[in-house]
């Protein structure tokens, strides 16, 4: 009762400005949880990286999950594919067409199963040695295995924004909020050694202070 006592009391230019931030504070909340509940569903698209069969890794397969990338990731450039420049993939599919039966002898003969990510980085460390550039394959098949397979993690970060952003801190602002999750599930340190981490680096302690 008393907040709504303080907001009744407000000057009405305030009290529609509140409304404002309180109105698009909301409509940011269910815009991103339509955008996470939507963010998957072409996630079928990038089965073919499982390497099931010999045929999966063609052309079209990977132009596809290339529009699906440069569409989902706008804001970071640096995962932009040409989609004129997949010939690399014509390259993964001649080497897995080559070595399918050997891998099949392998498992056999060992009696084990290949992983999916095993044979990707075996195709990867040939073309590395061999001196062949495969920038787009890589970035589609670095954003498959990505995908996460439930929302077990999203939960966690909802958990742990929960217990940063409380009634007492409810004053700081998006963008601080965000930066404390970002440190908090990227970086895997106590504060202390993070403290101790960032005081060497005078550029990045400089940011921080301007902000």
């Amino acid at each position: 009762m008393g907040a709504k006592n303080i907001y009744r009391n407000l000057d009405e230019q305030v009290r529609n400005s509140a409304k404002e931030e309180f109105d698009g504070f909301y409509e940011r909340c269910i815009a991103y949880l339509d955008l996470w509940e939507n963010s998957f569903g072409n996630a079928e698209q990038f089965s073919w990286v499982n390497l099931t069969k010999t045929n999966t890794v063609d052309w079209e397969n990977a132009e596809t999950c290339a529009e699906i990338i440069n569409s989902s990731l706008l804001d970071v450039p640096d995962m932009k594919i040409n989609n004129y420049q997949l010939f690399d993939v014509v390259l993964a599919k001649e080497y897995l067409q080559s070595n399918w039966e050997q891998w099949k002898q392998e498992e056999t003969t060992r009696d084990v199963i290949i992983s999916n990510e095993e044979k990707w980085l075996r195709q990867f460390d040939h073309f590395k040695e061999n001196h062949i550039a495969t920038p787009n394959l890589i970035k589609i098949v670095e954003y498959a295995f990505c995908l996460p397979g439930t929302s077990a993690p999203v939960e966690r970060v909802f958990s742990l924004m929960s217990n940063a952003w409380t009634d007492d801190r409810g004053l700081m602002k998006e963008s601080t909020v965000k930066g404390l999750m970002t440190c908090k599930i990227n970086i895997g340190l106590a504060c202390e050694d993070f403290y101790n981490k960032i005081k060497i680096k005078k550029r990045l302690s400089k940011k921080s202070h301007s902000q």
